[in-house]
């Protein structure tokens, strides 16, 4: 009789996720929280590859009354989200935004989770973006006694000069296309400019440094021959075949171990050449949107799992992310066990006071802005358009689109 009803009060929670390349992770992540929570059983359904088609299909199964439990989204997300009534607010659980500090999370990224003063996620994990080097073609490109470039010119002229080498070596490539114009956003923060004005009324980027942003995707554009995908210029960094790439910190494990006895690795910083420049981070985090009170229950004890110290190992030994407790730790010795286990990371840690959460357009079409312009800059990167016609472009769509 006790079995029978311990069975009948055992709970699946289902969590929606855009991440299948992390679904090592996200098993080990359910396996071990459902260990400690034996009621409690996880499981984590793919909602699409990546961050934004996760959002549409969350949209969708809004409209249809088919939604999970809970779901691992982008912060940047809250706000449409939470203003649909989609996501629940988690202040009663959590105790408020105060009360925070005491599971050491990283402010501003929690600030990036509130709508009209509640918080409706909190985050899992954040990264920046990194330049990843192959100092094996970097070497054969007669630049072995040059330190990694700090400018964005410096950067673009060790992709030509390696693209220059014989045979099928591609130069240099940028994920331009990434999830909410991310790339775009990080180049426009370091030199200083913004997306919108503070009361977001107007865009900003159509100035100097939008400009200035388009042009720096353009020389990159020049370095490589080829029109690659985004998976497909991922590939060829990974063989060896590319010897600048500008990516997600969240990879730098998998390019460490694909680089591994094939080339050798080395990780940089993007340039911050403006005294006001920024980082935008990714931050990421889960999402409540069941409304049962005993599944929301179990829903926080799984995310309060996750923002635990057990839960964020796990996030770092299959992710390049970083760990959210890590970014607010004053521990020396918790930071140098961190970096002599991701020897990688030590540069990315580094930027975190300067990074911020990315920018998402206050709209139902932020992602068809998005959209459009990842197409504007494949353009630009591939010669097809002039950045100044680009940038014109941008401006008048996200206008019209805001």
């Amino acid at each position: 009789m006790p079995a029978i009803g311990q069975a009948a009060d055992k709970i699946k929670l289902t969590i929606s996720h855009g991440a299948p390349t992390y679904a090592k992770m996200l098993a080990e992540l359910g396996r071990t929280f459902t260990s400690r929570h034996p009621e409690t059983e996880v499981q984590f359904i793919a909602g699409g590859g990546g961050w934004d088609p996760l959002l549409q299909s969350t949209l969708r199964g809004a409209l249809v009354g088919d939604l999970p439990d809970a779901t691992w989204q982008s912060l940047t997300y809250a706000h449409v989200l939470a203003k649909r009534g989609i996501s629940q607010p988690l202040d009663e659980f959590s105790g408020g935004v105060e009360k925070l500090s005491a599971m050491r999370l990283s402010r501003p990224l929690v600030d990036a989770t509130l709508v009209d003063g509640r918080s409706y996620s909190l985050p899992f994990g954040t990264t920046i973006p990194v330049v990843f080097y192959n100092m094996s073609l970097f070497k054969q490109a007669s630049l072995s006694d040059v330190e990694l470039p700090k400018s964005w010119d410096g950067i673009v002229d060790v992709g030509r000069r390696i693209a220059a080498l014989s045979g099928n070596i591609n130069g240099g490539y940028i994920e331009y296309t990434s999830t909410n114009a991310w790339m775009f956003q990080n180049i426009l923060g370091t030199l200083g400019g913004r997306m919108m004005n503070p009361e977001q009324t107007a865009v900003e980027f159509n100035g100097p440094e939008g400009l200035q942003t388009l042009e720096i995707l353009a020389k990159f554009g020049r370095t490589n021959s080829i029109d690659m995908t985004l998976d497909q210029a991922r590939q060829a960094f990974n063989s060896g075949s590319t010897g600048v790439h500008i990516r997600s910190a969240s990879g730098i494990s998998s390019v460490a171990k694909a680089a591994s006895g094939r080339f050798e690795l080395q990780v940089g910083q993007l340039p911050v050449p403006s005294p006001n420049g920024r980082l935008v981070g990714a931050g990421h985090g889960f999402f409540m949107f069941t409304t049962k009170r005993e599944r929301q229950r179990r829903v926080w004890d799984f995310i309060s799992f996750a923002l635990g110290e057990e839960g964020q190992e796990i996030l770092v030994k299959h992710t390049g992310y970083l760990p959210i407790n890590l970014i607010t730790s004053n521990d020396p010795k918790l930071l140098e066990r961190y970096f002599a286990a991701n020897p990688y990371h030590r540069s990315v840690v580094e930027r975190l006071p300067i990074t911020g959460d990315q920018f998402s357009f206050p709209t139902d079409n932020t992602v068809k802005i998005f959209d459009m312009m990842a197409e504007e800059m494949r353009k630009v990167v591939n010669q097809q358009s002039e950045p100044k016609r680009a940038l014109f472009e941008i401006a008048q769509q996200t206008q019209n689109l805001l």
